[in-house]
């Protein structure tokens, strides 16, 4: 939500004061130049790239901006509870109890374990099936990538098409100048898309696949010490190191604990 709201005002900002810098905004919007880039740009992707690529993307694109915290503990959690059920009650119990976990890639796991696969087939197969998320992604970042590329090139070409046309008409000097700002504003809408839209959405979409691929790291390597049969307090305590802010929620938690080692050391010198 608190995203939203500064994106939203930030919007709002950068049209008021393009608004003033360059008189009514009539001026600025003109519907043919800028479906001559977007138009252009989308053309060229889809000749780029397969069409399953950009379901994908859109489908990750819905799942980027869906309001929704961080999944690692609530993760942790379900894999504790699995190893718990596992460790008390048995294989069955767990594979149950994993049913019911949110993430497809535990459900998986978890039932390769119950299938009694070899830990090294289970390491394998969800290690494919990592390289192959990451490797969607990659495709997926590298369209958006690709658009926020062309999209500058194609307001350059709208430029010089209307150039053309500018001068096809030099006998009327009055509209020299209007068709001049027109075909101009191709090269603004190009790179207005380009760096508004298109790239920031690869660097947003390039982080929350780092996310994801820390999580699914983290699936994986609690599954393999479930296989193992570890102890469940000892996997949860290896796994904890995922989660980013789990030392400074330590700290406020257990008064004791040093929030700052370091300048605790230097500051009561031995």
């Amino acid at each position: 939500m608190i995203q939203t709201c500064i994106l939203f005002v930030g919007a709002v900002i950068f049209l008021f004061f393009t608004g003033s810098a360059m008189g009514e905004i009539s001026e600025i919007v003109n519907i043919k130049s800028g479906m001559l880039v977007l138009g252009g740009t989308l053309m060229c992707a889809f000749l780029a790239y397969p069409l399953r690529t950009f379901k994908d993307l859109a489908g990750s694109l819905r799942e980027l901006f869906r309001q929704e915290e961080d999944e690692t503990q609530r993760t942790l959690s379900q894999i504790e509870t699995i190893a718990h059920v596992r460790w008390l009650y048995g294989v069955r119990e767990m594979e149950e109890e994993a049913k019911r976990a949110h993430h497809p890639f535990i459900r998986k796991g978890i039932a390769l374990v119950a299938d009694d696969y070899d830990r090294f087939e289970i390491f394998n197969i969800l290690e494919k099936d990592l390289e192959l998320f990451y490797a969607r992604r990659a495709s997926q970042m590298n369209i958006l990538e690709t658009m926020g590329k062309m999209a500058p090139a194609f307001g350059f070409i709208g430029t010089i098409i209307g150039l053309i046309n500018v001068l096809g008409n030099m006998e009327n000097p009055t509209e020299i100048g209007k068709g001049m700002s027109i075909a101009l504003l191709t090269t603004l809408y190009g790179s207005l898309i380009s760096n508004f839209i298109f790239l920031p959405l690869a660097r947003k979409l390039a982080e929350h696949t780092k996310s994801q691929t820390v999580q699914l790291n983290m699936i994986m390597e609690g599954i393999m010490d479930i296989c193992d049969k570890k102890n469940p307090k000892a996997i949860v305590h290896r796994l904890k190191s995922y989660s980013g802010n789990w030392q400074s929620k330590s700290a406020t938690k257990f008064p004791g604990f040093p929030s700052s080692p370091v300048k605790e050391h230097a500051s009561n010198p031995s």
